[in-house]
């Protein structure tokens, strides 16, 4: 399991103290009020570790603003990046709840086989969206239970239920 979660992404500045717009993945602010520091994943890859300066919400904005990036030049740079937290400074889940970052590397399962594994999931206009790879090809497979059924945690795995879907 990943040690650090993506939680949110990190929008343009807003006003002149160097604050951010900060827009949650899982639509609560509640962790990120309580982050002390997190990492920010940049878009080629790289990430660093920040420490939180202070949090506001205004009207339906969530700001944030991290230390050594007190004004909106400097802030700026954090721009389009993803806030990255411990999973242990994550959103609470519920029961039955998991992380999507859980599901990579599950293996799939058709009839007691195992055809694939998991290896990205997306946003899909209905579901979520898990990419599978299957015989050195990819394929989209709905996160709907007429497809797939719930992940198993301990055993790594997650049952397909049209093997169509795979070409199997």
């Amino acid at each position: 399991m990943e040690e650090l979660l993506s939680t949110a992404t990190i929008g343009k500045t807003h006003g002149i103290k160097g604050f951010l717009r900060v827009y949650p993945l899982s639509g609560d602010t509640t962790h990120l009020k309580k982050l002390q520091e997190c990492y920010v994943l940049f878009p080629d890859g790289r990430e660093k570790l920040l420490f939180v300066s202070d949090t506001m919400t205004q009207g339906e904005l969530f700001l944030m603003r991290f230390k050594g990036y007190e004004t909106p030049e400097s802030a700026r740079l954090l721009s389009g990046t993803v806030l990255r937290v411990r999973r242990s400074d994550a959103h609470k889940l519920k029961k039955g709840e998991f992380y999507i970052a859980d599901l990579f590397g599950l293996k799939v399962m058709y009839q007691g086989k195992e055809e694939g594994r998991i290896v990205s999931v997306s946003e899909g206009a209905q579901a979520m969206l898990l990419t599978v790879e299957h015989g050195g090809k990819e394929y989209l497979v709905p996160y709907l239970p007429v497809y797939i059924s719930s992940p198993d945690f301990q055993s790594g795995t997650i049952e397909l239920k049209m093997g169509e879907l795979l070409d199997i």
